[in-house]
């Protein structure tokens, strides 16, 4: 195989020359860089990638921590990602941490020990706060996706998960419903606690009824909302609307609902959160009703960051905050 000594030898020209021709740098004559190019595509030679970021300082590949990379609910996000990098003409490294720290920050020292220009973080959980202070800490050039956590002072991707909640409520009041519930996904995410002050804050701005009744408690799991449901229609004073902050509880609701006999929407309008697929896949569900979160535009936007930041290193850090969508589907009119 060739080499770029090899290269310069065969044209007759410094190494420097060379370099200088596989780098597309100027101060080649037309006729030098001619040669040099006719030699190279002679000897079919490709350039030596690790060598040439370390000559460059550049490696052109960004790096990417999420949990999991199997679940569903992240293809989108990974294909903005993906799309975006590719645009930009930079590799791209997914690391899947799988729900445990240590895996998780282990990913973060190798993509941060010269094998990439930046990395990007993915998460939502009380927990990723030790991740994202490290991330922050590693790397200068770093972007936070869905972490808004105070003190990481980095590029930051965010949804508005407090205005998403308050306009699904919002929409539920104005469509005339009077008995109105709110079903939480995982209160040990950031998420959780922001959807769950939204609608209680449309709740209060529009003077609609709010007991400790008005809240049941589940996770990111249909089952549990399920059985939250279940003994809430079995206390007799059946809702006639619900809020899930997410789609997996929305759709425990809805089984719930089902086989209480009610109609849905006429009896209970649901909307969820995300967008999300049902747990269950041997069940029929309605098409559901949901504040739609714009994945695949927020990873884009998280690219289009990191490379921004790894071109301009001086700049001040920015967050960029996206907003929910409503979708109106069978659920809810």
């Amino acid at each position: 195989m060739a080499t770029i000594s090899d290269i310069a030898r065969q044209a007759n020209v410094s190494r420097t020359l060379v370099s200088r021709v596989l780098n597309n740098k100027p101060g080649v004559s037309p006729e030098n860089r001619k040669k040099i190019l006719e030699v190279i595509e002679e000897n079919h030679y490709v350039p030596n990638g690790l060598a040439k970021s370390l000559v460059l300082q550049k490696t052109n590949t960004i790096g990417v921590v999420i949990d999991d990379l199997c679940n569903t609910f992240f293809f989108k996000l990974i294909a903005g990602l993906q799309d975006a990098a590719e645009a930009h003409d930079y590799n791209i490294l997914f690391c899947s941490g799988r729900k445990d720290m240590a895996t998780k920050l282990k990913y973060v020292d190798y993509l941060t020990g010269g094998c990439t220009d930046g990395m990007i973080a993915y998460g939502s959980c009380f927990d990723d706060d030790e991740l994202f202070r490290y991330v922050a800490a590693k790397s200068a050039n770093s972007v936070l996706i869905e972490s808004n956590l105070s003190g990481c002072v980095t590029d930051k991707i965010l949804l508005d998960n407090f205005q998403g909640a308050y306009a699904a409520t919002e929409h539920l009041i104005k469509q005339g419903r009077k008995h109105i519930i709110h079903v939480t996904c995982d209160m040990n995410y950031h998420v959780g606690l922001e959807r769950l002050n939204g609608f209680v804050q449309a709740m209060h701005d529009y003077h609609m009824p709010l007991g400790p009744d008005s809240i049941l408690y589940a996770d990111h799991f249909e089952d549990v909302a399920y059985q939250q449901m279940q003994k809430r229609l079995a206390q007799g004073t059946r809702p006639d609307a619900c809020f899930a902050g997410a789609d997996k509880p929305a759709f425990g609701v809805l089984r719930a609902a089902m086989d209480a006999g009610l109609s849905v929407p006429r009896d209970l309008a649901v909307i969820g959160f995300d967008d999300d697929e049902p747990d269950s896949k041997d069940i029929l569900f309605p098409p559901l009703s949901t504040m739609r979160q714009p994945l695949y535009e927020m990873g884009q936007a998280g690219v289009a960051l990191l490379i921004d930041k790894i071109d301009h290193p001086e700049r001040e850090p920015i967050a960029k905050t996206f907003k929910a969508d409503l979708l109106l589907r069978e659920t809810c009119k």
